[in-house]
């Protein structure tokens, strides 16, 4: 099933089941399903994610393995295995598509998509890493789990030293975290984080600081924030959703929110339609619809002003995933054109090898990308060329020009202004 759109976001989502798909394509504006990606299992809780804008990739949920399908086409990729050292328990990406990074129990993975290569295997958490985010530029990525711990990394230091540190360790939560979401300014972004022990930390990565710790009366498992980073959403285990003003923020590090019985209050507001554990949050692009999806098996999408579900997308089982996603052109494409080469992945480290970087570029030959003697002899060409040389003509002739200019105005500043401020100091002017 493949319907062409021309909606500028869609909506992704995947369940527990994977009866009919692994994973859906919705249109936001009528709710109509527009495409899916099929002939696999059932994916793992938050392990869809968007390779690029090219591919579509998860976690099978028993099995050592990620599954991978073009944007236009309902079938995996064929002849490509990405078959991990365990079942991941988390999955996430670069926004370009070059690192994938997933989590198999408390070790972390970090693959190169082009080769297939594992470059990094991180072991700082005590137990089960559940969550994973990156930054917009892909500069940091965030891990989080089930010993309350979050560490924020460089993925530049992973890749270059396996003994490597986090950049941060937030040590703030006291029971399992459940979500992590980054806004934008990369190395300075702001970092979310959700937990079961009720409470929403609000870090400031450029400098480490804990700016605020938000108190809800229910534990969290679900967080994000809009675009400009003004509404703050949190969903929590009993299906409620909360909304909290960043713009006016509390005083004191630690804030406690209250809402009142009626669902409203005036710091935060209430949104309720779900049945129980809330288990994805998004909101589009233009700040002014709200995605959330529960374990109930409801996909609710929310005009946030008025607080009302503008239509529901139901799905068979739990669901694990339910996020906006730009309409890329590959989704109605009837032949795909990739930013990236995707390679079987290596479960084991290749330390001692020779390194090899594979270049990949659309619509260009990779051996002339890397010939320096064709960018040589074609700028050599450009210069002796008539045209290049008339205009560096031109160019000199206005530079004289200018030279003149500001002699000549030098030269009656010194005799005229100059000459007249004297004869003034002394009397004769």
């Amino acid at each position: 099933m493949h319907r062409v759109t021309d909606a500028k976001e869609v909506i992704l989502t995947s369940d527990t089941t994977g009866e009919s798909w692994s994973a859906a394509v919705w249109d936001p504006r009528n709710g109509s399903l527009l495409s899916v990606y099929k002939n696999a299992t059932a994916l793992g809780q938050r392990s869809l994610q968007l390779l690029s804008d090219s591919y579509v990739i998860g976690a099978d949920v028993t099995r050592p393995r990620l599954h991978i399908w073009p944007l236009n086409n309902p079938s995996p990729l064929p002849d490509v295995r990405l078959t991990t050292p365990g079942k991941v328990n988390a999955l996430t990406c670069t926004p370009n598509g070059s690192y994938i990074i997933a989590s198999v129990g408390e070790k972390l993975f970090i693959w190169q998509t082009c080769n297939g290569r594992l470059l990094a295997n991180l072991i700082k958490h005590y137990q089960t890493v559940n969550c994973l985010a990156t930054t917009k530029d892909g500069s940091l990525f965030a891990s989080a789990g089930e010993d309350t711990l979050v560490f924020v990394w460089s993925i530049y230091s992973a890749l270059n030293d396996a003994r490597c540190s986090p950049v941060h360790a937030f040590s703030n939560h006291s029971l399992p975290v459940r979500d992590l979401h980054f806004g934008h300014g990369g190395a300075r972004a702001r970092l979310y984080t959700a937990s079961l022990d009720r409470t929403a930390s609000i870090y400031e990565l450029g400098s480490g600081a804990l700016l605020v710790s938000l108190v809800f009366d229910a534990p969290l498992t679900a967080i994000t924030v809009n675009i400009r980073e003004s509404e703050l959403f949190v969903g929590c285990i009993n299906g409620d959703i909360f909304q909290c003003n960043l713009h006016e923020p509390p005083r004191g590090i630690e804030h406690h929110v209250t809402v009142n019985s009626d669902g409203a209050g005036e710091e935060s507001a209430v949104f309720q339609a779900h049945k129980s554990n809330v288990s994805a949050l998004s909101v589009s692009v233009d700040c002014r619809t709200l995605l959330s999806g529960s374990t109930d098996g409801a996909v609710h999408v929310w005009d946030i002003v008025s607080r009302q579900v503008l239509r529901t997308l139901e799905h068979k089982g739990p669901v694990t995933a339910a996020f906006f996603a730009p309409g890329f052109d590959n989704f109605r494409a009837s032949v795909l054109k990739p930013r990236l080469q995707v390679h079987s992945l290596q479960r084991t480290s290749d330390d001692g090898r020779e390194s090899v970087v594979e270049v990949v570029s659309r619509g260009r030959d990779p051996a002339e990308i890397l010939n320096f003697e064709f960018y040589a002899d074609d700028c050599s060409s450009s210069r002796d060329s008539d045209e290049t040389s008339r205009k560096l003509a031109e160019l000199q002739n206005e530079v004289k020009k200018l030279k003149k200019i500001n002699a000549d105005m030098y030269q009656y500043g010194v005799t005229h202004i100059l000459k007249k401020i004297a004869g003034g100091i002394d009397g004769t002017g």
